[in-house]
């Protein structure tokens, strides 16, 4: 049988092959995940063989008329053209793939191909004109020119490259990864001997399976990817949850039940309104704890105010001297909850309690251009901050910093000075809030 005679099941083949390679494309470029560079690349891999598979279908549909001399001439440019750009593409997408698994890649083999691709296509574009890689008879049909075996050398030297890139790096990719990516270059290399009786369609065939064996190798990577991804969050969420918890329990210590306890059966017996509103203070105060523990998302800064207002309250009943003021010029932005109170209790218990009398904190929220900005100020002893913060003492500075970085992209920072006072600013990133 004559294979090059056949002309509809050439044409069928290569319409089989494109409608697979459309299927593939169709697939990776509906993907919602995140485009990386190799998929990106390997996109382009998927179209540019579509195009070269038209430029061969359309060699064998418009062959065997004269006055389809110009549709001839663009399918050679789509089959060759486009076949020299599928080689580099492919080992740009190799590299890009190595990339992401180690930093020691040898790009340089990359750019010999690229370069070798490019004389090439250079090449292809003088045969349009003069013929000497392929032509048209004067049947109308294509035809093989006199260097024509320049095609084929070009072809295996190309090949061998892009195997020797993927064998050069095999100790970052798996077996199955290194097998998977040689079979671009395996399976053309390995038809070569077909092509002595049958025209391009075999490696037309073995390039389009070589993607797909390529397809399943991305597509597991990608899976991979998203398994780990979802894993990072799974963590990141585990330790959200904790930080809430503990920063929740950090605030309702028993000493300061049972102080504020006390201050409120003293205030039942001598002012039983004032009891009545440092209740509702202590009550609300709790909840405001109690409901960060189902609360993962960051909340209004008129909200977390609300609940400092209520731990003010409270201690100002056990200590009246000290002085608490609030310049709120913004407050519809977004922060972790329980982020500032632990700030103003630190100021309170660990800044003013240390005076022999009185002391203030100053509470402001501001905005720059860029930022959103909550400052907590006090005038107390102050501490040096070359020493490393107790977490036990200063009620989770770390643990406020975490949790600001993690859900918000924002910072905190803490500067004080001995006998001066302490200022703990937190900057939210409006692009974030």
């Amino acid at each position: 049988m004559d294979f090059n005679e056949n002309i509809s099941l050439n044409i069928g083949l290569y319409l089989f092959a494109i409608l697979v390679t459309l299927a593939l494309l169709v697939g990776t470029a509906a993907d919602n995940t995140p485009k990386r560079p190799f998929i990106k690349l390997f996109i382009a891999l998927l179209a540019d063989n579509i195009i070269t598979l038209l430029g061969e279908t359309g060699l064998w549909f418009f062959g065997g008329n004269t006055q389809n001399l110009a549709l001839l001439k663009i399918s050679e440019l789509c089959a060759f053209g486009g076949g020299a750009i599928l080689i580099v593409l492919y080992s740009y997408c190799l590299l890009e793939f190595i990339s992401e698994k180690t930093d020691k890649v040898h790009r340089i083999m990359v750019h010999i191909n690229a370069c070798i691709c490019g004389v090439y296509f250079i090449l292809i574009i003088i045969s349009l004109f003069n013929e000497m890689l392929f032509g048209v008879d004067e049947n109308g049909c294509y035809t093989d020119g006199p260097l024509y075996w320049l095609v084929r050398v070009l072809d295996i030297v190309t090949m061998l490259i892009a195997m020797s890139i993927v064998i050069s790096h095999h100790k970052a990719l798996s077996l199955r990864g290194t097998l998977s990516l040689l079979s671009f270059s395996i399976l053309p290399v390995a038809v070569q001997p077909l092509l002595l009786f049958w025209d391009a369609t075999p490696l037309s065939i073995a390039t389009t399976l070589s993607l797909i064996i390529m397809f399943i190798i991305f597509q597991r990577e990608t899976m991979r990817r998203l398994a780990q991804t979802e894993i990072k969050l799974a963590e990141k969420e585990r330790n959200l949850t904790e930080q809430r918890i503990a920063a929740m329990i950090s605030q309702i210590q028993p000493h300061f039940i049972y102080n504020t306890l006390g201050s409120i059966c003293q205030l039942c017996l001598e002012q039983p309104e004032k009891a009545a509103t440092l209740t509702r203070d202590f009550s609300q105060y709790l909840r405001g704890n109690f409901s960060e523990l189902g609360n993962n998302k960051p909340i209004l800064l008129s909200r977390e105010l609300e609940h400092v207002r209520h731990y003010v309250n409270i201690e100002k009943v056990r200590f009246p001297d000290i002085t608490v003021n609030f310049d709120v010029r913004c407050d519809d932005f977004f922060l972790p909850a329980l982020s500032v109170q632990p700030l103003v209790e630190n100021a309170i218990k660990h800044g003013l309690m240390g005076l022999e009398k009185g002391g203030s904190v100053t509470v402001s929220a501001y905005e720059t251009d860029d930022e959103y900005c909550v400052k907590v100020s006090d005038n107390g002893v102050g501490f040096d901050v070359n020493e490393q913060l107790d977490d036990k003492q200063h009620i989770g500075i770390k643990n406020i910093r975490e949790r600001i970085e993690t859900m918000c992209e924002g910072t905190l920072v803490v500067d004080s000075k001995l006998g001066c006072g302490t200022t703990a600013v937190i900057t939210i990133p409006k692009e974030v809030s």
